[in-house]
């Protein structure tokens, strides 16, 4: 392999310089500048490989040969990276969460939405994955049952694979996310294991969560890309949320390095105030549509008061928004 094999030549063509005298003193590594020079050289290299030669070189060190021509070459020039910023002293190892919650929701829908069409959640999975067993521990599922639209549309029912009965006899949103927090307790995380949750997309959090809508990125490309083979039922929540792990899960083994990029900042973590409709109604583009649901469950709320809490939660989001902004600025991130 034209980048790899020489490597460590180079390496000794531009560490010189031990110190007269001293039969100890080890050559000193690479500067910043001669690191990336050299692995801008191996990248170059490893752009001119066939997938045949890659597999050859990732086979050799050990590596996964699963993907396309594309993902086989960065998980390569990752080794290298790695390997040479490492040595370098240069690289700034980013930790994995000990535990990852990948989270898929389901949501009414109909053919053809309307503007502002309010998508509740009907199903709430979650798959719970040990990285540092590298496999999954458990998962959570449950149907909820919608107010704003009861009636699931055929296209729903078809798309999802949820019936009507399931929802009937589900319970609200309010008491399926308490459900979920106990779920959440009893291994213990948020309290003595740190967690992030994982979503292939930011409308789970952003819009299902919060005001209930569609997932944008497509799962079955992001397999595709790394040559797998949707398992299960496309559309079933759980069996999203298990193929989403499987991805993590690759990218665990590969090296990737996992970072959050969205917060859920609660405003009670009373486990028996669950009805509250602050607790799930941030970031609501019209709040006045999505809180009915909750409210029927707590009457004593009025819409004003909600709408007046989601106001004063958007402006503690902001400001803690710019906090995060201010450290991630602190952090060079190299991709």
């Amino acid at each position: 392999m034209g980048g790899g094999d020489h490597t460590g030549d180079d390496e000794d063509d531009e560490t010189k310089g031990e110190t007269n005298g001293d039969k100890n003193t080890q050559k000193s590594p690479l500067s910043g500048d001669a690191v990336y020079k050299e692995l801008s050289k191996i990248n170059g290299n490893i752009n001119q490989m066939s997938k045949a030669a890659v597999v050859s070189k990732l086979r050799e060190l050990k590596l996964n040969t699963e993907g396309t021509t594309e993902i086989l070459r960065k998980r390569l020039k990752n080794h290298y990276r790695k390997q040479k910023l490492t040595n370098a002293n240069l690289l700034t190892v980013s930790k994995l969460f000990p535990y990852y919650v990948i989270v898929d929701f389901e949501a009414t829908c109909e053919e053809v939405n309307i503007p502002n069409y309010p998508h509740e959640i009907i199903e709430f999975p979650a798959v719970l994955v040990d990285t540092e067993k590298q496999k999954v521990l458990d998962h959570f599922q449950a149907y909820c049952r919608p107010v704003l639209n009861p009636v699931l549309s055929e296209f729903c029912v078809e798309l999802t694979g949820i019936t009507q009965d399931q929802v009937e006899s589900a319970p609200l949103f309010p008491e399926v996310l308490a459900n979920f927090e106990a779920w959440l307790a009893k291994h213990k995380l948020g309290t003595k294991h740190k967690y992030a949750i994982v979503t292939d997309g930011p409308w789970d959090m952003g819009r299902f969560l919060y005001g209930q809508c569609k997932v944008c990125f497509c799962l079955k490309l992001m397999l595709e890309h790394i040559e797998m083979i949707f398992e299960g039922r496309p559309h079933c929540g759980l069996d999203d949320a298990r193929n989403i792990a499987r991805i993590l899960l690759r990218m665990v083994k590969d090296g990737a390095s996992i970072q959050y990029n969205e917060r859920i900042h609660l405003t009670s973590r009373d486990v028996k105030n669950t009805q509250n409709a602050n607790r799930i109604c941030h970031n609501c583009d019209s709040p006045e549509r999505t809180v009915m649901p909750i409210l029927s469950a707590d009457q004593n709320r009025t819409a004003t008061q909600v709408r007046r809490e989601v106001r004063k939660w958007e402006s503690r989001r902001v400001k803690l928004s710019d906090e995060d902004t201010d450290e991630e600025n602190r952090q060079v991130l190299e991709t």
